[in-house]
């Protein structure tokens, strides 16, 4: 008996070190993606003052060359291409929608739509990436909705899922036993299945721990977007499971079976992006 109790510690212990991994390695990339996020704000911040700049800098100097106080060829090397600095907010905005910043992508879709007047562009090509950005946005706003609306159903599941394995935590009792035949004779001829160790009986309410944890971080990637390592969580969940095969836990299996194949909504990708080749 103190053999098990100590194995049972050091598993305990093992599962206590992979739990902390698999926190901190989310957390270094949630850490990464948020610097990357910061870097190319300042990348694109820059370039459009930049360009604000110039342009003040070009209706200066096209006054002074007008009234032939300077050569209009000093201002030629300072030109830059307005259609990089949109495009460079749209790979912001679409840096955004990828780290699941919706209302941040749309603030920045609305102020791009706003200062499209600032940019030396042919008022064709102005009206056409106003009507194609309001088009993204709507998209956007409707992948949201339905994102939302979504993620409560599947909230709805996994609390459920939750409230079970804490009520199998609670009730530790192994019930791998078959159901017994209607005649006497039948229970002769039955082969018995192998008997489930001792140590099974002793590991399942820590089995069951770690899968209702896992079923957190499970819940946590959903919520982030993160759909393969929503995936892969569940996957670790039914093989935890797998290793206390009895009835409680096949009906576990088969809730988590429901939540695992939902059909994921794509992000929408960006029109104007298009528009502009």
């Amino acid at each position: 008996m103190k053999k098990i109790f100590i194995l049972l510690l050091v598993l305990a212990l093992l599962w206590i070190l992979k739990l902390s991994y698999d926190v901190f390695k989310i957390t270094a990339q949630q850490t990464e993606l948020a610097n990357n996020l910061h870097r190319i704000e300042q990348s694109n911040a820059n370039l459009n003052d930049q360009l604000v700049a110039l342009q003040r800098h070009v209706d200066v100097k096209g006054e002074s060359v007008s009234s032939g106080e300077h050569d209009l060829k000093t201002i030629e090397p300072l030109s830059i291409d307005p259609i990089l600095v949109v495009k460079q907010q749209l790979d912001l905005i679409e840096f955004m929608l990828k780290q699941q910043q919706f209302n941040e992508a749309l603030d920045k879709l609305m102020h791009l739509d706003r200062n499209l007047e600032q940019y030396a562009l042919a008022p064709s090509l102005k009206q056409s990436l106003h009507q194609v950005i309001q088009k993204d946005q709507q998209a956007i706003q409707q992948f949201v909705s339905a994102r939302v609306a979504q993620q409560e159903k599947l909230n709805v599941l996994i609390r459920q899922l939750d409230q079970a394995l804490t009520q199998e935590i609670n009730m530790p009792q192994l019930d791998a036993s078959q159901p017994q035949s209607k005649y006497f004779w039948q229970r002769w001829i039955v082969i018995e299945p192998a008997k489930q160790p001792a140590v099974a009986l002793m590991q399942r309410p820590l089995v069951l721990k770690e899968a209702q944890l896992r079923l957190l971080l499970a819940q946590q990637a959903l919520q982030q977007g993160q759909y393969l390592e929503y995936q892969k969580s569940l996957v670790e969940i039914i093989e935890l499971l797998n290793q206390i095969p009895d009835q409680k836990s096949r009906q576990l299996i088969q809730n988590i079976q429901k939540i695992k194949g939902f059909t994921v909504i794509p992000t929408p990708i960006l029109n104007t992006r298009a528009l502009l080749g």
